[in-house]
């Protein structure tokens, strides 16, 4: 039984996994939680209430399935290997809240799982898909008011930079349209099992009641793309060449113009606000 191994020392998942014949897959980014104080963290990151609903992406074998399960009234545990399915049915059989989701959380129907009120997201996101996974909590946020996530740190760190500095990137800059984001701590590589070649981060979102723009939200994300895209450009030309706004030369300066933008500046100097401005400028234009 999983009772008798210490889900949070490197050495018991090591023997776990060699007991049951598992290793560990490359493509899902696999580096499982192993450390009792970043376990602690998370759960005074989330402000966790015993009457709330928990969706947890990527549970692995239950490290912090197993932490959470006390602390909330219901807890979704999404699992994309099914070869951990057993072994975490195994390990959270004490647990009857918990529901053991054998599922990619990026094709999952949330409609049909998830309750009307808004829910907590919480997970140890692999490397390779974070950008996708965020990206789709955005899209689906009616179903989620907070996220807590551990992130790879370089990501972290552009996700929650300032919007106009060099650092942000074109998802930090989107997720914060729609939330507010911030890094709670850096995370050590000995703290996962195995240990990554980078440090990670803990990461909270909150999400707005209403996003920080006013223009068409497909339209603001095709013009926060096409300027990071070619960042280093000045932004009339990078607008110009973008495929996803197929703009005439003449077409960009006017749309700048309008929204009162240099165009000689580059895309990642500009601000939530003159992102809008400029997507309300273009659909000004038609």
């Amino acid at each position: 039984m999983t009772s008798r191994f210490n889900l949070s020392s490197p050495g018991a998942l090591r023997a776990l996994l060699r007991a049951r014949g598992l290793r560990l897959q490359r493509q899902w980014g696999q580096h499982f939680l192993c450390d009792e104080t970043v376990l602690e963290l998370i759960i005074a990151a989330a402000e966790l209430d015993r009457q709330e609903t928990v969706l947890e992406i990527g549970a692995g074998i239950g490290t912090l399935t197993r932490r959470l399960a006390p602390e909330v009234r219901r807890l979704f545990a999404v699992e994309i290997d099914r070869r951990l399915i057993a072994l975490l049915r195994e390990n959270l059989a004490p647990y009857p809240n918990v529901q053991i989701v054998p599922a990619d959380f990026l094709k999952l129907e949330l409609e049909n799982l998830l309750p009307d009120e808004p829910v907590k997201a919480l997970g140890n996101l692999p490397y390779g898909v974070s950008a996708p996974i965020l990206r789709r909590l955005v899209g689906q946020r009616r179903h989620f008011r907070t996220a807590v996530l551990l992130l790879q740190f370089e990501v972290a760190q552009k996700l929650t930079a300032r919007p106009g500095s060099r650092m942000i990137s074109a998802l930090g800059l989107w997720l914060q349209a729609f939330a507010q984001v911030r890094l709670i701590k850096k995370i050590p590589p000995d703290s996962f099992f195995p240990a990554p070649e980078v440090s990670s981060a803990l990461v909270r979102l909150d999400f707005l009641p209403r996003p920080r723009f006013s223009a068409d939200e497909q339209r603001f994300g095709q013009v926060v793309r096409a300027a990071f895209n070619l960042r280093r450009k000045m932004l009339r030309r990078a607008l110009q060449q973008s495929p996803l706004l197929k703009l005439s030369a003449q077409q960009a300066q006017r749309a700048l113009e309008l929204a009162e933008i240099d165009p000689r500046r580059r895309g990642e100097s500009l601000s939530i606000e003159e992102f809008d401005r400029l997507a309300c400028a273009l659909a000004q234009l038609g």
